[in-house]
């Protein structure tokens, strides 16, 4: 029975908050997924950016097979052996003084109780993020998250109070128009003077190494650094997710080593489980006695969790192993290496840049004034076989594979690229003809047109690069 066969019979019981493509899958291996029709596809995506040691890794498998047999789950009054085997595993390769660990089960969880952390040890009630930032999908880190703010929907409402945000430092893209040569991190002094006498309520920053679903975009290091010294000088917390740059992804175990900063909290999650669902707070033992000293708890029916830990001890133990940390390197840099060759052939791309296997493509939308370049090269490399994502605000093709990926594997991608990049060049494409043909995303897609609603719509509007009351704000400053 084919895929779309399968909707057709079996779809009906699914609530439908989001389309979905038309193949189902059945299976997967290594970099690849296989659906019901027998197709291979090239995940470029790792799952939810999860799957960093690919599908059908036996080690893994062998792993959490033996803790299943064991011990899957424990309540909050226990703990295992295999827990406090894992945390010290962690804390060992977790930088600095980042010693204690707790384990949850998603990034938004664990954001979430590295706020209530932050707001205990600092007696705060404010946070502060980035203006593309993403952090979760719980009220308080959906409403820290731009891309997910949709002033007065209900469903956001109540909004926490107290939520701030930084300008995003994009190099290439200047949120208050200067050139790069120019920058002395006039946007950290703006956001900071915007803040005001609220800077004095802020308990945490938190921040992405990497703003990935904000574009794909790398701060610098001397951006963190300043950041994080004015964010110590003001009593506040350091806290940074790195749920997508964690366990070797970007050369390093965290991406922090890179940028040679140590935060209070480093938060881990997607990466840390393999697909699995865990994730873990890190913190220092300064934060750490300051909360127990203070009697902080927090309860969870899946925290600390034995099946959790297994898989977070399997996937340092594997990372390092199979060396997949210098893998990420060669490979990330033999990506980026052919994708500047296409640069060189396809008008349409703008920009190339990455860390690791943590890369992106920028479009130039101007280029042929196509409204939606990524979404359409997206639909057209999944037809051929290649699974891409891509980010919010500007065409950005986000390419986060697993660290197992290869050589050829990364070749075929690039073929595939190249292709579409080719039929985009030369033919004009109808949106209706790729969208997903299936029995439930097919009406989905339709009455989402139907109501006046475009998703792709609502995310072009949510930025502006040059807010005018910022950049007022720095005309006043540089006087």
């Amino acid at each position: 029975m084919s895929s779309l066969e399968i909707w057709q019979r079996r779809g009906r019981s699914l609530l439908m908050v989001q389309p979905f493509m038309d193949s189902l899958i059945v299976g997967g291996q290594g970099c690849y997924l296989l659906d019901a029709d027998g197709r291979k596809i090239l995940d470029l995506a790792a799952g939810q950016f999860c799957s960093i040691l690919g599908y059908g890794h036996q080690k893994f498998i062998d792993r959490l097979k033996a803790q299943v047999e064991n011990l899957i789950h424990l309540g909050d009054q226990y703990v295992s052996p295999n827990v406090l085997d894992a945390a010290e595993r962690l804390a060992a390769i977790a930088p600095g003084k980042l010693n204690r660990v707790l384990f949850l089960s998603t990034g938004s969880e664990a954001n979430e109780c590295a706020m209530r952390i932050a707001k205990t040890v600092t007696e705060r009630s404010a946070m502060l993020g980035f203006s593309r930032g993403y952090y979760g999908n719980s009220l308080a880190t959906r409403t820290l998250s731009s891309i997910s703010d949709h002033p007065g929907a209900f469903d956001f409402q109540p909004a926490p109070g107290g939520q701030f945000k930084l300008l995003t430092p994009a190099a290439h893209r200047c949120p208050i128009g200067l050139q790069h040569a120019s920058c002395s991190l006039q946007c950290l002094d703006v956001s900071l003077e915007m803040l005001g006498e609220h800077l004095e309520s802020v308990a945490a920053v938190i921040v992405e190494p990497v703003v990935s679903a904000g574009g794909m975009i790398f701060p610098s290091k001397e951006y963190f650094r300043a950041l994080q010294a004015r964010v110590k000088s003001a009593g506040a917390l350091f806290i940074v997710d790195e749920a997508q740059t964690g366990f070797g992804r970007c050369g390093r175990w965290f991406d922090v080593e890179n940028l040679g900063i140590e935060p209070d909290i480093l938060v881990v999650s997607k990466t840390a489980g393999n697909g699995y669902p865990a994730a873990a707070l890190i913190l220092s033992d300064e934060v750490a006695n300051q909360l127990e000293n203070r009697g902080f708890t927090h309860l969870s029916s899946h925290q600390n969790d034995p099946l959790a830990a297994a898989a977070v001890h399997a996937v340092i133990d594997i990372v390092e192993e199979e060396g997949l940390a210098q893998h990420s390197q060669e490979m990330g840099a033999h990506f980026i290496a052919r994708l500047h060759e296409l640069r060189e052939r396809h008008a349409l791309i703008s920009d190339v840049r990455g860390r690791g296997l943590m890369i992106g493509l920028e479009l130039s939308a101007a280029e042929d004034d196509r409204k939606h370049p990524a979404f359409e090269l997206a639909l057209l490399c999944e037809r051929k076989g290649v699974h891409v994502t891509f980010s919010y605000y500007e065409p950005v093709i986000r390419f986060i594979p697993p660290l197992v990926i290869s050589k050829p594997e990364i070749d075929h991608a690039i073929a595939v690229l190249d292709e579409a990049l080719g039929i985009m060049r030369t033919q004009r494409q109808n949106l209706a003809d790729l969208i997903p043909r299936n029995a439930r995303s097919g009406p989905f897609v339709r009455r989402m047109t139907t109501n006046g609603f475009s998703a792709l719509k609502l995310m072009r509007k949510m930025w502006r690069t040059s807010p005018q009351r910022w950049v007022e704000k720095l005309k006043t400053l540089s006087r």
